[in-house]
């Protein structure tokens, strides 16, 4: 071979091979974020099944709050969007929201920047250009769904400074739990059962939202290997089930959004050898509408779960180097007078508070009367920052422990808005509610 065929050659070789470092340049930074999308999906799958056999005993099957999902009371919902890194806008939409519109308009366009991800109650969009008071928006951004929006909806936004932040604040409570409270250690360092990295599995989930996934594992991890032998109606306290031994008595069950408890359940007779027969269809005596549900018509279609309950836990005293402090000892209750200001009455009975949410305004002072009507059982009323934070929420706003029958006042200014904790400090998981300051 001649010195110019040589030349043409390599010279052809070698743009080829540039040419092809050109292509996988241009394509290279798409690869990676598919890659990492991929990574991401693959990482809240694990963090899903480890949600569902881990976390949700507490804090509700998706999330929700114990309290919403009648699982701990005061465990806090996960599904939250300050724990995804969104931050409040204080903009509103100034429109209807159709699922298919392409732009959204606001109260406020100087709130938003170009190629900003914002959240409309649980869409998330994208910000992709301005007209004025209208925002040009990519939808169904992430993992959520286009939907319709009402006129007036608040807009938030997502931080990542505040993201940076939830993702330190979920992996150490994670890691380390949280004293004076029912959260547990769940580092392998610390005594749990989770490695690191499952931590950043988890961690992942709730950053990213991911609670469909988790719905789809508490399915399987719940579900019963028997179906309803005939339709159920709302008023029924029996239902015939195709296999009667796969129930357990005083276990609670989904059907649909109702859950019911089993009461009793029929028994099958037995031959020479003590065999139960091949058809083990039977009747399932339940309590219906049960654990804050109504009781509803079921179609043999609907698919019966079971519903694990959480047994009373116990509260973390110490971990990462730090102490919970220890209860303040009975007292003498008293009440209070003369008072002028905003006085709320409890009542604890039958270990439970009477009610669930107190409301008051800004700067009140503020008499909590609490009636403990249970003998020779020690109650308080305490209101703390949250139930992941249970400092005193304002100066004097922790009463005294004592046992009942009694009656004692706390008093306190509510000095500053926002949610908070109260709760009985000697039953932190059962007996506990929202305070708002407004």
């Amino acid at each position: 071979m001649n010195t110019r065929k040589q030349v043409l050659i390599m010279s052809a070789l070698l743009l080829l091979m540039l040419l092809s470092v050109a292509i996988y340049a241009a394509w290279y930074p798409t690869r990676a974020e598919n890659a990492a999308e991929h990574f991401d999906e693959l990482t809240a799958e694990r963090g899903s099944i480890l949600f569902a056999r881990n976390c949700r005993l507490c804090h509700g099957d998706v999330a929700q709050g114990g309290l919403l999902g009648a699982r701990l009371p005061a465990a806090p919902a996960l599904d939250r969007p300050d724990l995804q890194g969104f931050i409040d806008l204080t903009a509103t939409l100034s429109a209807d929201v159709s699922p298919t519109a392409t732009s959204i308009r606001v109260n406020d366009a100087s709130k938003f920047r170009d190629d900003q991800v914002i959240l409309i109650d649980e869409e998330r969009m994208q910000v992709t250009g301005f007209n004025g008071s209208e925002l040009s928006v990519a939808r169904g951004v992430g993992h959520s769904e286009a939907g319709g929006h009402l006129s007036g909806a608040p807009i938030s936004g997502l931080d990542p400074a505040a993201l940076d932040d939830k993702v330190d604040l979920i992996t150490n409570t994670i890691t380390c739990g949280r004293v004076g409270t029912a959260m547990p250690a769940w580092a392998q360092e610390h005594g749990g059962p989770l490695s690191e990295e499952q931590i950043r599995q988890l961690m992942t989930l709730i950053t990213q939202a991911r609670w469909n996934l988790v719905e789809h594992e508490v399915d399987i991890e719940d579900l019963i290997a028997a179906s309803l032998a005939e339709p159920l109606s709302a008023s029924a306290t029996s239902m015939r089930v195709s296999d009667v031994t796969v129930f357990t008595v005083d276990e609670a069950l989904r059907l649909g959004e109702e859950r019911v408890r089993v009461v009793s359940i029929q028994s099958l007779p037995l031959d020479a050898a003590g065999n139960t027969p091949r058809d083990k269809s039977g009747a399932v005596a339940i309590e219906r509408g049960v654990l804050n549900t109504v009781a509803e018509e079921h179609g043999p279609e609907t698919v019966i779960y079971r519903f694990p309950e959480v047994a009373e836990p116990s509260i973390l005293q110490n971990s990462c180097g730090q102490t919970a402090q220890p209860a303040a000892p009975p007292g003498t209750p008293e009440t209070i007078e003369p008072f002028q200001g905003t006085t709320v009455q409890l009542v604890a009975q039958n270990l439970a508070f009477d009610i669930r949410e107190i409301r008051v305004d800004a700067n009140a002072n503020v008499r909590l009367r609490l009636d403990n009507r249970d003998t020779a059982v020690n109650h308080n009323i305490a209101v703390r920052r949250s139930a992941t934070d249970p400092a005193e929420a304002f100066p004097g706003s922790i009463g005294t422990t004592f046992p009942g029958p009694g009656i004692d006042d706390t008093v306190f200014q509510a000095t500053t808005a926002g949610n908070y904790l109260f709760r009985c400090d000697v039953h932190p998981t059962t007996m506990t509610g929202t305070f708002i300051v407004q």
